[in-house]
């Protein structure tokens, strides 16, 4: 498995330590979250984002832009270059990755290939991929333990290239699901406990686009004490339906 790169590995441990312990119990109220469509929904979500199933598709964001911390509020952040050193697809890891968008049509986005999965706005730009000086990575980090990760990939001409790392919250490694195929494809994950996920879209030789990150928020799982407070209320209501029927 190829290095982490340094800094991504101490701000990979730091967030993990916020993630291991969830304030799922905090007293905020957690409501069921919609299925978000459009990157832009009426009543953007907030930092006490709740279990549901959500989906970035870039499309508020203008060509041009740099993807960073613009979904911080959804509860991802993204970050370039996630490795680093030796071991990428076909080299060295670029230690520049492009994180711009593009638009679809506009130019900039490669032969993009077959089905359609993709439109409007994608990541990684054709131009900015020209540049990159290695084999691209970028890490989605999530504030809360996610159960299921989708992306689409375009362009792919190298499928080897193309694929995605899951970790935990703690940052172990999990499994890499990679791409089968050239043109576009869909590739996705479902487990528990997912913290982190590492695209590597496309090498040095092969340009491909990300669309449509689609990711599920892990329900909220009840602590000890709060089954106790349970079991005790239920024993309490118990008693007081024996005394009416006596």
């Amino acid at each position: 498995m190829s290095s982490l790169h340094p800094p991504f590995q101490a701000a990979l441990l730091g967030v993990a330590m916020l993630v291991t312990f969830p304030a799922f119990a905090d007293g905020k109220n957690e409501n069921p979250a919609p299925v978000v469509i459009g990157g832009s929904p009426a009543g953007t979500p907030g930092a006490t984002l709740g279990p549901g199933s959500y989906l970035i598709d870039f499309e508020s964001l203008a060509a041009g832009d740099t993807v960073t911390s613009q979904y911080s509020a959804w509860g991802v952040n993204f970050s370039a270059n996630a490795y680093s050193g030796t071991g990428g697809p076909t080299g060295n890891w670029a230690t520049n990755t492009d994180m711009n968008i593009a638009a679809v049509g506009g130019g900039n986005t490669g032969e993009l290939g077959t089905p359609a999965l993709v439109s409007g706005n994608v990541l990684h730009a054709f131009g900015g991929w020209l540049s990159e000086n290695g084999d691209p990575s970028f890490v989605l980090a999530f504030d809360k333990p996610i159960t299921a990760i989708s992306i689409d990939f375009a362009g792919i001409s190298s499928s080897g290239s193309t694929g995605i790392n899951i970790y935990t919250v703690t940052g172990n490694f999990l499994t890499t699901v990679s791409a089968t195929k050239t043109g576009q494809q869909t590739l996705a994950y479902t487990g528990s406990n997912i913290g982190f996920v590492v695209v590597t879209p496309g090498d040095f030789k092969d340009w491909v686009g990300v669309d449509n990150i689609g990711f599920t928020v892990a329900a909220a799982v009840p602590e000890p004490e709060s089954y106790g407070l349970l079991a005790l209320g239920l024993g309490v209501v118990g008693v007081a339906v024996r005394r009416r029927q006596r």
